[in-house]
């Protein structure tokens, strides 16, 4: 998955202050996930077409992100509509599809898209290692904040390895089948990428130290927040408390 922002890209989104991006926009999450209305559901997906459109990320980059979270959310789709008690609104065989059941299934959907696209845009605009700062900043203890950004730094360096591997394995005559020999191969790939992924930590850690680590990361001067920074922080948090209004909205549950 590439999170990590395109540097030809300028937008109201890339120059927003990291710390209040972060804090207004995860408000904004929360605010989306717990809806319990179909129609306020769909307005905070148009919500987050709209911040993405704004943050002129690369549409094929996010389509290919949404991928997997739409795979995983598609189920909700399928199943709820036949696992839900409720009015039959269509039967096959002996299974009936609820009104109710449909109608969860798609608030969950769209609720699941709508915080995902969001949560692009949240990265997609700013370095994985400014967001990881700006969150150390926001209170997020310093221990868990190493563990994210040496995740990220792992992971990546992990894909690389792996996609060496099985480049030299094809350069060697190797094809994939569906056979024990095939697994054998694999597993022995593996096994040798872990290995050299033990040393690579050991390397990185002693040169780490070398440089003065001391299980802390450096502290960085954070950008003062000017005027654009807390209205666009103040118009995202409104949006958000005006979706947990039904009083201003006028929507009840489905």
């Amino acid at each position: 998955m590439n999170l990590e922002p395109n540097s030809c890209c300028r937008s109201p989104i890339h120059d927003w202050e990291p710390r209040s991006r972060i804090a207004s926009m995860g408000l904004l999450m929360l605010s989306i996930v717990t809806l319990q209305s179909l129609v306020l559901a769909s307005m905070g997906l148009a919500i987050s077409f709209g911040f993405l459109v704004l943050s002129r990320i690369s549409w094929k980059r996010v389509a290919g992100n949404l991928r997997w979270p739409v795979l995983f959310f598609m189920p909700f789709l399928l199943i709820l509509p036949f696992t839900v008690e409720g009015e039959a609104v269509a039967s096959l065989s002996y299974l009936s599809a609820s009104r109710q059941g449909s109608l969860l299934g798609l608030l969950i959907f769209l609720k699941g898209c709508a915080a995902v696209i969001l949560a692009q845009v949240l990265q997609g605009c700013c370095p994985f290692s400014v967001t990881a700062l700006a969150l150390r900043d926001l209170g997020v203890p310093d221990s868990l904040v190493q563990i994210f950004l040496f995740t990220y730094r792992n992971i990546d360096l992990l894909g690389q390895e792996l996609s060496s591997s099985f480049r030299s394995m094809s350069a060697r005559g190797f094809e994939r089948q569906s056979n024990s020999r095939t697994a054998r191969v694999y597993g022995n790939a593996f096994g040798a990428l872990l290995l050299r992924s033990l040393a690579r930590s050991e390397r990185m850690f002693f040169a780490m130290v070398s440089r003065g680590y001391d299980g802390h990361l450096p502290k960085i001067k954070a950008r003062r927040m000017n005027l654009w920074d807390w209205m666009k922080a103040l118009s995202v948090v409104f949006m958000a408390l005006a979706l947990q209004s039904p009083g201003v909205m006028g929507w009840s549950m489905l």
